[in-house]
């Protein structure tokens, strides 16, 4: 059975990618309508239309002056639409020839018009990759979506040490920064000071010493691998 053979067009599409993104940053995983039209640009009352239709086709969960979030199924269509996102971002990267900063665009374009059996083959071809180029994991063909425990760097403590699991970003810009800094997925991450009142982190990173802000250092999310306790003369605690 085809699993996307309703298409939806990419105007709802991108609506429905928008709340499982920002679902994902709420504790309580609904999206507010005000919220959902900062993040697509459109105003109140399109996003209440798109909305309403949206959830009498079963695909969001919306009551009156209630936020907005993902049916099961609108979920899955979700999961389904960033595979194939995550799956051209990684050919285009590894046989395409791009970087990973100037991938977001065409990924965008492209999983609106691609076909479920193009994107099987893409999985195949690529030999089934578990995460994308900026580490974020590729979801089933059923759209299930695996979740990985991460931590923004710019919540760590100092003294722990961490691996890069994902950048975070659609700013091409930002990524390529953060490239050019040396944050990579699974590089290992050193958080040597943190400045107060919302100063510099001073890292190292594999050997390479980096200064970065606390702003930008919210793109990048880490798996914890071992907190440093540090006595008050600077030595480790054994």
């Amino acid at each position: 059975m085809n699993m996307m053979s309703t298409h939806l067009g990419e105007s709802n599409e991108m609506y429905l990618i928008t709340v499982l993104k920002l679902s994902r940053k709420a504790e309580d995983g609904e999206v507010t309508v005000s919220r959902l039209a900062e993040a697509t640009g459109h105003s109140m009352s399109t996003v209440s239309e798109k909305v309403r239709k949206l959830t009498e086709k079963g695909y969001l969960e919306h009551e009156w002056r209630e936020g907005v979030s993902l049916s099961r199924k609108g979920h899955l269509y979700a999961g389904r639409l960033l595979r194939k996102r995550r799956l051209i971002e990684t050919f285009l990267v590894r046989m395409a020839g791009y970087s990973i900063y100037d991938v977001h665009d065409e990924a965008c374009r492209l999983e609106h018009v691609i076909s479920d059996r193009l994107t099987d083959a893409l999985d195949n071809m690529l030999d089934y990759p578990e995460v994308d180029p900026h580490g974020h994991p590729i979801p089933t063909s059923s759209g299930e979506c695996r979740r990985v425990e991460t931590t923004a760097l710019s919540e760590l403590d100092k003294g722990v040490t961490a691996q890069v699991a994902a950048l975070c970003s659609d700013d091409a810009d930002r990524l390529k920064y953060l490239h050019e800094l040396g944050f990579q997925p699974d590089r290992v991450v050193v958080l040597l000071d943190k400045a107060p009142f919302q100063g510099p982190l001073t890292l190292d990173i594999e050997g390479a010493h980096v200064v970065i802000a606390p702003d930008l250092a919210s793109c990048v999310q880490m798996k914890v691998r071992e907190p440093v306790l540090m006595r008050r003369n600077g030595t480790e605690n054994s």
